[in-house]
């Protein structure tokens, strides 16, 4: 399977709004969003700032040290400038017009600004993607990529800095730890997986160390049962979630279970068509990612994929309520960011889309697992020229310690920011407060 991606000029925005984006592994509302490899893509604070998004995934590191000179390289399209970090060489050979580490100033100031205004969101560094430019070869080459990465990209350390060694996401001497790293191979190993074993053990080893933060390894593989690509490593390894490309494989794709299902209703029966969810489920149980959640991932848009793998979000919710209870469902994973924030029907783009279905999803009470929303307590006051309605959250519900709200998550939102949006995040004025806002988890008016 192939992804479309592009490499543009140079450019930058800025960010303009707040946002209250929390990711949680107990839930099944989750958005999981691609970027990077947008043609004309808007800085990563646009995303940042959209609650809609509870996982960013920075795609991608494209080339591995024996291929960059000795560090990771990595296409971010036009989100970075020409600089590079210069390698250390790679097996005693230093050949500088491999250095692929590129310098992104724009990415690391975003990072930043985001985890002051999103502190719930979790950013994924994905290695891979559909260039041929990457490979492993055994398990000591594995195993110096990992230390690399964390080293890089994990918590920042003195002795890594005083060493002079690149920490490419800190910004302005503070650093930035990534929540960990996705897989996203989709050529074969040359060494029967040895590098990727060893990448994903020791990045594991990492984790531990990690001073009692959470984070995570996850992996992006196609629809077929196993991937080709990753079938040794995800046998192996233990992996918090996959994000699965159910598009450009028409035979368990998203788009052939919607056009063998025309009449679904929720709770009904349907024809799996070939839709490997369950199938991954059967097969991950018999290795160390039994308990991994997995996550229906869709094309943004007809440029993000072969059209003919696309669907709409009135089709996507029916696919999400067949799966939406199955006990390891995560939510939804979107290719790609620029793609999906242009597709937008009934005035919401596609991830936005997808977090409604989610939501709606959760409380269909035609699912075996859907809850229906509280009943909201209401007061009016009037006076002779005005009417307003405000209506409150139930007070026997718990208060967000996280800024999630609504149906799903079950808690209503504090004073300081009162009002849950349609899209389950606390808030303040018209865009939590005003339409679609949920009455029995905050104010509304």
């Amino acid at each position: 399977m192939t992804r479309f991606a592009l490499s543009i000029a140079y450019g930058l925005s800025v960010l303009s709004s707040i946002a209250y984006g929390a990711f949680s592994t107990a839930s099944r509302n989750n958005v999981a969003l691609y970027w990077g490899q947008g043609p004309n893509q808007a800085a990563l604070s646009t995303y940042c700032a959209d609650p809609n998004i509870d996982v960013i995934i920075l795609s991608f590191v494209s080339m591995f040290p024996a291929q960059a000179n000795g560090f990771p390289g990595v296409n971010f399209g036009n989100q970075c400038g020409s600089l590079v970090y210069p390698g250390p060489g790679y097996n005693g050979v230093n050949n500088a017009t491999n250095n692929r580490l590129y310098q992104c100033p724009n990415i690391a100031h975003d990072l930043a600004t985001c985890r002051q205004t999103s502190p719930g969101k979790k950013f994924l560094l994905s290695l891979g993607g559909e260039t041929m430019q990457y490979q492993l070869t055994g398990a000591t080459d594995g195993t110096n990529f990992a230390n690399l990465l964390w080293g890089m990209y994990g918590p920042r350390t003195t002795t890594w800095v005083n060493a002079g060694k690149p920490r490419p996401f800190d910004y302005n001497g503070v650093g930035f730890t990534i929540d960990g790293f996705d897989l996203d191979v989709e050529h074969p190993p040359t060494d029967s997986w040895a590098g990727y074993n060893a990448l994903a053990t020791t990045l594991r080893s990492s984790y531990g160390a990690g001073a009692g933060t959470t984070y995570f390894l996850t992996a992006s593989p196609q629809c077929i049962v196993p991937d080709a690509n990753l079938r040794g490593v995800l046998q192996q390894g233990t992996f918090d979630m996959l994000f699965i490309q159910y598009y450009n494989t028409p035979q368990c794709s998203a788009a052939t279970w919607v056009a063998q299902n025309p009449n679904y209703k929720p709770g009904g029966t349907f024809n799996t068509a070939g839709f490997t969810f369950d199938s991954w489920t059967t097969w991950l149980a018999s290795t160390p990612s039994k308990n991994a959640r997995l996550y229906i991932g869709l094309p943004g848009s007809n440029a993000a994929a072969a059209s003919s793998s696309v669907v709409t979000p009135a089709q996507a919710q029916n696919l999400i309520d067949a799966y939406y209870c199955r006990s390891n469902f995560g939510g939804v994973s979107v290719w790609e960011a620029t793609y999906a924030a242009a597709n937008v029907v009934n005035g919401l783009n596609f991830y936005q889309n997808m977090k409604r279905d989610l939501n709606t999803s959760s409380t269909d009470t035609r699912l075996s697992c859907g809850v229906a929303a509280p009943v909201s307590s209401t007061t009016t006051s009037s006076t002779r020229t005005s009417t307003t309605t405000t209506a409150t959250a139930s007070p026997t519900l718990p208060v967000s310690t996280d800024n999630r709200c609504g149906t799903g998550i079950n808690t209503r939102c504090p004073s300081s920011v009162p009002c849950c949006s349609q899209y389950g995040y606390c808030g303040s004025g018209t865009t939590y407060c005003g339409t679609g806002c949920q009455k029995g988890f905050g104010t509304c008016t």
